[in-house]
């Protein structure tokens, strides 16, 4: 039985929701992406590739077709009729004005009734776009959570997230755990506001029985704890902004936002990400351009599968994209090297140079840095280390998933071992048949030169050194140095480490280690030619890794001193391949 307007409203049939999705987009390298209507879609690479402006072209397209510098076309999907956007506005918008001027609002839109037909239309929806898509700049973001303007509730149209908020506390309660996960404190809107509706930061006090939000104790004990969000800093202010415009505004069905990471301390920024890939409201697409790896790290730790992951480049007057896929994308997430190694801040440079150690990055970047090398504009390069020759390959297939230009550096004994030379060489875009019979060559001319020592000779000569070694005081600085000698000759790698090049014999092992160097060369993978770091100034004794380059870089001229000149020549050669490629 029906007892009131109320109770037959209820039953009514729920309008369809109209809404607008991409289904794809082609950019101006020709390159065409598809796109499902739930997913969170992230624009990443260098400064000046056309990230945000790939966001403001996407939101003019909704509005209107357009050919454009990064967006050439579109293709847009839409759930829906002008009738059944009328219908919806009807039931859940508020309406103003007479019936001759009728309009429908909310946060962000406000549509006259005459004007549902341009939902129907295939090249101009401007009069209708701003109820399907928002953009959230980064020039708004430190106002955007600025107190709302103040409105009869439930009469007037919301025109700000806040009227969300007011009328829904439970809403109001989760945005607020969510900024205390972030800062340790608590949002509350203050409702006696009078003319406007701003939000507090402090302890959200009790309420006791019988009182509500809008009691005078209350609203005592928050003016005397709490401060105004507006009177914080533009972090909390801008991270506040993210929350309100992209996790409580909920009409839109397309959501454009630019660096939400502006004016975030990194911890924060990553829980920003983790936010907006779990806690959105409704089912839309959010198109996100950042230059931070912490949001990146967030979006992707959230476990969800709608990531998508699209590096942007400009080159020329080309903007070139290139998507992770969705597979790739969730292996990075669950792989640890990846998420300690740094890597994904690559996929904000031009590009990435990977050495095995992080003494060896210090080491070529101080060079790289060199005017006389690089020129006077500092190189848009990122060093990353790989803790070792083994992990080189993994680094570099998942920078070159995302078209990062990559450049590795590794010392001689990279050869030793065929299938982790082999997969760095594949990795980095090469044909191991081509250069296996050189790398052979190379491989039986070094062991036959010297075989490789076993545990028992070691053991022998360790043992030798030990004779005579007292059992009392200080271990002799000669057999230290003797012993740490005899390691450095169990394999017959190390006259080839040792020495580079001039420790190969014979005219063919020769030549087919120059083919072998000038083929990886090619491809950006250097071995470097005094077969070891180290070998770039022998003069200094007894160092190796980080305290040899941190002598080298003390007490040597790196842009003089003549026993440098070698790394000059090899980290001049490095640059020059890797500008032109």
């Amino acid at each position: 039985m029906i007892d009131s307007p109320e109770d037959a409203a209820s039953l009514e049939p729920t309008p369809i929701k109209p809404a607008i999705s991409f289904e794809s987009v082609t950019f101006s390298d020709g390159q065409t992406l598809s796109f499902e209507e739930d997913e969170i879609v992230v624009f990443v690479g260098p400064n000046n590739a056309g990230k945000s402006a790939a966001l403001r072209e996407l939101q003019q397209w909704v509005s209107k077709s357009l050919k454009q510098k990064v967006v050439i076309n579109a293709k847009l999907k839409k759930t829906g009729t002008s009738e059944d956007l009328r219908g919806y506005l009807e039931r859940f918008a508020q309406r103003s004005g007479d019936l001759a001027n009728l309009t429908y609002g909310g946060i962000g839109y406000n549509i006259h009734h005459s004007l549902m037909a341009y939902f129907d239309g295939a090249e101009d929806r401007h009069p209708v776009a701003p109820f399907f898509s928002t953009r959230l700049a980064t020039e708004t973001r430190i106002n955007g959570s600025d107190p709302a303007g103040g409105i009869a509730l439930y009469q007037a149209p919301p025109s700000h997230p806040i009227h969300l908020l007011l009328m829904d506390p439970e809403l109001e309660s989760t945005v607020s755990k969510l900024f205390r996960k972030a800062f340790g404190q608590d949002l509350i809107v203050f409702r006696a506001g009078g003319s406007n509706y701003p939000i507090y930061v402090g302890s959200r006090p009790d309420l006791a029985p019988g009182e509500d939000a809008l009691s005078k104790s209350f609203i005592d004990q928050l003016l005397a704890t709490a401060v105004p969000l507006q009177n914080q800093g533009d972090g909390m202010r801008s991270f506040v902004t993210v929350l309100l415009h992209g996790l409580v505004a909920d009409n839109h069905s397309i959501q454009f936002l630019d660096e939400p990471e502006a004016f975030l301390h990194p911890p924060q920024a990553r829980l920003l990400g983790e936010f907006l890939a779990n806690n959105r409201r409704a089912k839309s697409q959010m198109f996100i351009a950042t230059h931070s790896t912490d949001i990146l790290d967030g979006l992707l730790a959230a476990g969800n599968n709608k990531i998508r992951i699209v590096r942007v480049q400009r080159v020329g007057s080309i903007n070139r994209v290139k998507e992770l896929s969705k597979e790739r994308t969730a292996a990075i997430a669950s792989d640890t090297l990846t998420q300690y190694s740094g890597v994904f801040k690559g996929i904000f440079y031009r590009r990435v140079i990977i050495t095995e150690s992080d003494g060896d990055c210090l080491f070529y970047s101080s060079f790289l840095n060199l005017p006389s090398i690089s020129g006077e504009v500092r190189p848009d390069v990122l060093f990353i280390h790989a803790s070792g020759k083994h992990r080189m390959a993994k680094l570099v297939d998942t920078l070159r998933a995302l078209d990062v230009p990559v450049t590795v550096i590794t010392d001689v004994d990279i050869l030793s071992e065929e299938n982790a030379f082999r997969g760095l060489y594949e990795s980095i875009g090469g044909n191991w048949d081509e250069i296996r019979s050189a790398w052979a060559t190379i491989k039986n001319s070094v062991q036959a030169i010297s075989p490789p020592i076993n545990a028992s000779q070691i053991k022998q000569m360790i043992s030798a050194e030990l004779q005579g070694v007292s059992d009392t005081g200080q271990f002799p600085k000669d057999a230290e140095r003797n012993i740490k000698a005899i390691f450095r000759t169990v394999s017959p790698w190390d006259a080839l480490k040792q020495a580079g090049r001039s420790a190969l014999r014979g005219s063919t092992t020769i030549q087919m280690y120059d083919r072998l160097v000038d083929a990886c060369a090619v491809l950006g993978l250097w071995i470097v030619p005094v077969g070891e770091l180290e070998g770039f100034c022998r003069s200094i004794e007894a160092k190796h890794g980080p305290s040899f380059v941190e002598k080298v870089i003390e007490e040597r001229d790196l842009e003089r001193d003549s026993e440098l000149a070698d790394a000059r020549a090899f980290v001049t050669k490095i640059w020059q391949q890797a500008s032109v490629a």
